[in-house]
């Protein structure tokens, strides 16, 4: 049983892939242990395997002692074939903390949990299924239960479901119909039902106002009575009830989080509070994935996807669909080869599928403590692609690149309006005698930006991405070693299918009927390319 919780462990902490337990679940002996083979063949350290010994060697204290009787067992099968192992019934076994355990959360590399605690060590009530490894369906675990002082009369409800916070996190259920009109009395999840009905982006939420909506990148009001505050305050206790974490709301506190709310789907909520009266913005997350090819990118692209390391940034403004282009990428990736996908997001908005491989997606703030601690545990359990969102400073960079020198395909979200503009940032943000190492370090790692900007088009018909977007060759790579962010940018235009120019992309998107030169003006790099437009604001 021992190797069953260890495998279990060493998994749902990350430490190592299902697929690396069971090429070494073979050479477990009746004298070596799993987490043994592991440190032989130099997949754990040491250290991990005496945390996880220590932890497991509880486990089996704790099932020894609270564990129900075990189930008779069956009569043997006949000697020409080993008998399957015949399910066991599922007990739910009580980790409480331990002083031990303790001591080893506060460790540099984080203490050891069973999926569904808090990943710092608190305490939590929450059960959660922790599910079963390919190959090692012997194991008896089914549930865990973290015990807290305050709240034992809660081990007596044994389950093998989730709680219900949990359960609706992806938003998933029965479709809610869209109302006709919005109301005062409307609740938050019809409002989302039917800002996804006339596609409406944003929604927000402000007391003694009309809801409005942001469709087509224009604001609407979606509502003809306002809200009072005692009606703004019932849709953000709706809203509460979407926390997948239970995160309890505090007066006066500001925060940005993803909810979940059943039949509804995904929305990443925004609040901000003056004195006790909050103000509410949502952003709707798409509930469907879409392609590359849906999202007119340039042809050269979509090469990214095959890259098997190297860093590509995406960079646009805000709202301009970049985690929805790094997702797209994922997706496609995931259909296509069979990866192990990580994501390390502030706070994850849509929920990755990855049928021909394994995915996992990590909140900072809830799973790891920062942006750099979960490329540093995407690394150490052996990711293929790494989704980061948001890079936000020179650590995350660094850490970025490290993992694309590793052997990872990285893709990061960032700011930036266009190409020169966001290396330069990237460059400026060190010492000035670390820009020769930093500008290496891009070259040699960078293998592509895509810079993004969502426009309306003419009457409100939706929006189209107009692009800035490189693949870096090998003079470009030349070039940004030597810094001379100018003359890169200028290349872009002498690339024939290797790049584009935010410029050349928005004088396509007028030329064709979609916007408005006016819009194209307002963007371009070269304003005088457009001034003729300019008028006709």
């Amino acid at each position: 049983m021992r190797n069953q919780y260890m495998a279990k462990v060493l998994v749902h902490n990350k430490v190592v892939t299902e697929d690396q337990i069971k090429t070494y679940w073979g050479q477990v002996t009746d004298t070596k242990d799993i987490g043994q083979v592991l440190v032989d063949a130099g997949v754990i350290p040491p250290p991990m395997y005496v945390k996880v010994l220590a932890f497991v060697k509880n486990l089996e204290a704790k099932a020894a002692a609270e564990a129900p009787a075990a189930p008779a067992v069956k009569p043997a099968a006949p000697a020409a074939a080993p008998a399957p192992v015949a399910p066991a019934a599922k007990p739910a076994f009580t980790a409480a903390a331990s002083s031990a355990s303790s001591s080893s959360s506060s460790d540099s590399d984080g203490g050891l949990q069973i999926e569904g605690n808090n990943p710092y060590g608190e305490i939590s009530t929450a059960n959660m299924d922790v599910e079963a490894v390919a190959g090692l369906e012997a194991t008896s675990i089914s549930t865990f239960q973290v015990k807290s002082d305050s709240d034992e009369e809660d081990l007596a409800a044994e389950s093998d479901e989730l709680p219900s916070r949990f359960a609706i996190a992806t938003g998933e259920g029965t479709p809610i119909e869209a109302p006709e009109t919005l109301r005062p009395m409307t609740t938050l999840p019809q409002i989302i039902a039917f800002a996804r009905k006339f596609n409406a982006t944003d929604i927000y939420l402000f007391a003694d106002r009309p809801i409005v909506m942001r469709q087509s990148g224009a604001l609407f009001e979606a509502s003809e009575q306002p809200l009072d505050l005692s009606r703004l305050n019932e849709r953000l206790d709706e809203a509460s009830k979407g926390f997948s974490d239970g995160y309890k709301i505090v007066v006066g506190q500001n925060f940005s989080k993803t909810i979940g709310l059943k039949g509804a789907g995904r929305a990443r909520i925004t609040v901000t509070w003056n004195g006790t009266t909050p103000s509410i913005s949502l952003r709707v997350i798409p509930s469907e994935s879409t392609t590359l090819e849906n999202l007119y990118l340039p042809a050269f692209c979509a090469q990214f996807a095959e890259l098997n390391s190297g860093l590509v940034l995406i960079a646009g403004p805000a709202a301009s669909g970049r985690s929805t282009t790094m997702i797209t990428f994922a997706e496609t990736i995931a259909a296509n080869r069979d990866v192990y996908i990580q994501t390390v997001e502030k706070p994850i908005e849509r929920l990755l599928q990855n049928a021909r491989g394994a995915v996992a997606q990590r909140e900072v703030g809830l799973q790891v403590r920062s942006g750099i601690e979960g490329v540093d545990l995407a690394m150490k359990s052996g990711a293929d692609v790494i989704l980061f969102d948001h890079l936000e400073n020179t650590d995350e960079l660094y850490a970025l690149l490290q993992a694309a020198n590793a052997g990872a395909l990285v893709f990061a979200v960032t700011a930036g309006n266009n190409v020169h503009s966001l290396l330069s940032r990237l460059l400026s943000s060190v010492p000035e005698q670390n820009r020769t190492a930093l500008a290496n370090a891009l070259a040699d790692q960078l293998k592509g930006v895509i810079v993004q900007h969502l426009i309306p088009i003419v009457q409100n018909q939706g929006q189209i991405l107009a692009v800035e977007a490189m693949k870096m060759t090998s003079p470009m790579a030349n070039l940004l070693r030597r810094g001379e962010i100018a003359q890169l940018v200028a290349a872009i235009n002498s690339l024939k299918d290797q790049g584009v120019s935010l410029d050349d992309s928005l004088q396509k998107c007028v030329e064709s009927g979609y916007i408005e030169g006016n819009e194209a003006w307002k963007r371009a790099n070269d304003a005088r390319r457009f001034a003729a437009y300019r008028s006709a604001n």
